[in-house]
């Protein structure tokens, strides 16, 4: 098999990387990584969009990284890919960025949502796992610090209890500090403690259900995470103590000294303080028994997970999707009996109606967490109960799913009941014509699943679609008499022969 060249250029919150890679099936093997300083989150924290002076480092970066691929372009194509951080989502200016990449380097510029970093947090625990597996049998409490959030996992055997995602990232708190202009006795530490402390209060309130003792091990991810393990390899314990002493460490150093005493870029080394702080506090809060660093390169790792021909299963990712769904869905006691029946429902008619509706796998997995949290409003009011679990779904953090996500599931589940999507709801105007179309045909399936469910009393166990002229019929075994739910399909169904032009119907069969 031959080799293939990859590269992934990604545009992070400090610094503008690049790894190259040469793929041969399954593996791949490192050849180059690369990496320039970029103070883009001065820019996103500061001011909301991207200076015309960072837009301009950014091209004149990535040119010199084309420079350095025309090398690899004489054996052959090099497929590339551009990344950008999170944080840039909500810049006024994105179109503009997304267009001088385009334009001028003839690169798409993909920006990374919530749920693709969850993902690759997902993916750091898990390799951690492998290599380690007794850390699997144990309550780990995992704490990653990104730019702009933290991001916090509770593992209970491998299997996800809690996830929580907050507004402290290392670059949003360095920068918040900066700016402020109050003069405390202790200093930068003492306003880092402060800015903090809240926050680490409210992770505690939310994990205390999932995590009412002492975990057994704090993992600790973050871009600077390496400045507590120099030069250590594999799994890494460290303790609360030496997480104060680097703390002390980084105060009593001038800023500008920074830079030399540990090895860093400027950009990167003005957010190492607000980084330990957080590990510190949570450490704190939490009481772990060890604290764990990984020691591998997380910059390293990271490119690695997103090259262009990376071959991912993200089976076991879509469980805990599915697994934290169900979480939710018992914390506001919903019947799971029924949930689990429409899941099943609705999974055959999307199984089986495949080459109708032509949706991926992904829409599959929304269409699943739709059927387990449609009914979840029902903890606030039965009354509307439909607009409610939109409500809350909106207001949840679901594990995995990116915020887009979320709001397809939200509609799925405001639209399981009653009137169809329409244009007099924003959130469901607000998206594109094609997810328009993607919630219309889920919402479609969604309520053929209610109709076949419409007496809560599990008799369908099973059915297979036969297309009859412009009849849909769901023949179902052991089940006689289905007068009742062929009069939920006569109102529930209407929306599937509105979109996909047939009309379903329930038959018996032997």
């Amino acid at each position: 098999m031959p080799a293939v060249v990859q590269a992934v250029m990604f545009l992070g919150a400090d610094s503008l990387s690049m790894m190259v890679a040469e793929t041969r099936g399954d593996t791949h093997r490192v050849l180059d990584v690369l990496s320039q300083p970029l103070e883009l989150a001065q820019d996103v924290f500061n001011k909301g969009e991207l200076s015309r002076y960072t837009m301009d480092r950014c091209v004149q970066i990535v040119r010199g990284y084309d420079e350095l691929l025309s090398e690899y372009r004489l054996a052959g194509e090099v497929q590339v890919r551009l990344l950008g951080t999170n944080i840039l989502l909500n810049i006024r200016n994105m179109d503009t960025l997304v267009n001088r990449m385009q334009i001028t380097c003839n690169l798409q510029l993909e920006i990374m949502d919530d749920g693709e970093m969850t993902r690759l947090l997902y993916l750091n625990v898990k390799t951690l796992f492998n290599k380690h597996p007794e850390l699997e049998k144990k309550r780990a409490l995992v704490l990653h610090v990104g730019p702009g959030n933290t991001r916090v996992l509770v593992l209970e055997k491998g299997r996800i209890a809690h996830y929580g995602n907050y507004r402290l990232g290392a670059h949003r708190t360095g920068i918040t500090i900066a700016r402020a202009e109050t003069d405390l006795s202790g200093g930068e530490s003492v306003l880092v403690r402060e800015h903090i402390r809240g926050t680490i209060e409210q992770m505690r309130y939310d994990v205390e259900g999932a995590l009412p003792h002492a975990p057994d091990a704090l993992i600790i991810f973050g871009p600077d995470f390496r400045r507590v393990v120099e030069g250590a390899t594999g799994k890494t314990a460290v303790t609360t103590a030496r997480l104060s002493r680097l703390a002390e460490q980084i105060a009593a150093t001038p800023m500008e000294q920074r830079t030399a005493r540990f090895q860093e870029d400027y950009a990167s080394v003005c957010y190492l303080l607000p980084c330990v702080h957080i590990f510190l506090a949570a450490a704190r809060e939490f009481h772990p028994r060890t604290i764990i660093c990984p020691a591998e390169e997380y910059d390293h790792a990271f490119l690695d997970s997103v090259l262009p021909a990376t071959s991912r299963d993200d089976s076991a990712l879509e469980d805990e999707v599915v697994h934290f769904s169900t979480l939710l869905a018992n914390r506001y006691r919903a019947d799971l009996a029924h949930s689990d029946q429409i899941v099943m429902l609705s999974m055959s008619l999307f199984d089986q109606l495949q080459s109708l509706h032509g949706l991926t796998r992904q829409d599959r997995l929304l269409l699943r967490v739709a059927a387990i949290l449609h009914e979840i409003g029902g903890y606030v009011s039965p009354k509307n109960h439909h607009r409610h679990s939109q409500y809350l779904i909106l207001n949840s953090e679901i594990f995995g799913l990116s915020r887009r996500d979320v709001e397809i599931v939200g509609l799925l589940a405001r639209y399981h009941r009653h009137g169809p999507p329409s244009a007099a709801d924003s959130s469901y105007a607000e998206l594109d014509l094609n997810n328009r179309l993607r919630v219309q045909k889920l919402a479609a399936l969604l309520r053929v699943a209610e109709a076949m469910e419409r007496a809560h009393a599990h008799r369908i166990s099973s059915f297979s679609v036969r297309f009859n002229n412009r009849r849909l019929e769901l023949l179902v075994p052991d089940v006689q008499d289905l007068t009742l739910e062929n009069m939920g399909l006569r109102t529930k169904g209407a929306m599937f022969a509105d979109i996909f032009g047939y009309e379903a119907v329930l038959l018996p069969c032997r």
